[in-house]
């Protein structure tokens, strides 16, 4: 979901660091597992269709709530229906998303 339909144009404020999935760049993922204490660290990419909401008002109340205290116009909440209907299913709003599956060893 782009920043912008959130009324921020400023990438630094959802910075990787203090996001809900902060260890989505591998280099900091790296990083964080070997500063406590882990090796042979390794990160295999997962993609897979995944449901955001029962249709497409229920996803932007979800995309919405990852911001506590943001507040969002009517006409923001309306574009970014109208961007998820695209995505509706029987099963509800589906989208492709990526994950890791992380191994590391801590030595003993």
């Amino acid at each position: 979901m782009s920043l912008a339909l959130l009324g921020r144009d400023d990438e630094s404020e959802n910075a990787v660091a203090t996001a809900m999935a902060s260890l989505s760049e591998p280099e900091r993922l790296h990083s964080v597992l070997g500063a406590a204490g882990f090796t042979e660290i390794a990160a295999a990419d997962v993609t897979a269709a995944t449901c955001w909401g029962r249709d497409a008002a229920d996803a932007v109340e979800f995309f919405v709530s990852r911001t506590p205290g943001l507040a969002v116009s009517d006409a923001t909440r309306a574009s970014m229906t109208d961007v998820l209907l695209s995505h509706e299913t029987p099963e509800g709003v589906l989208m492709r998303a990526g994950v890791w599956v992380v191994s590391a060893r801590r030595p003993v």
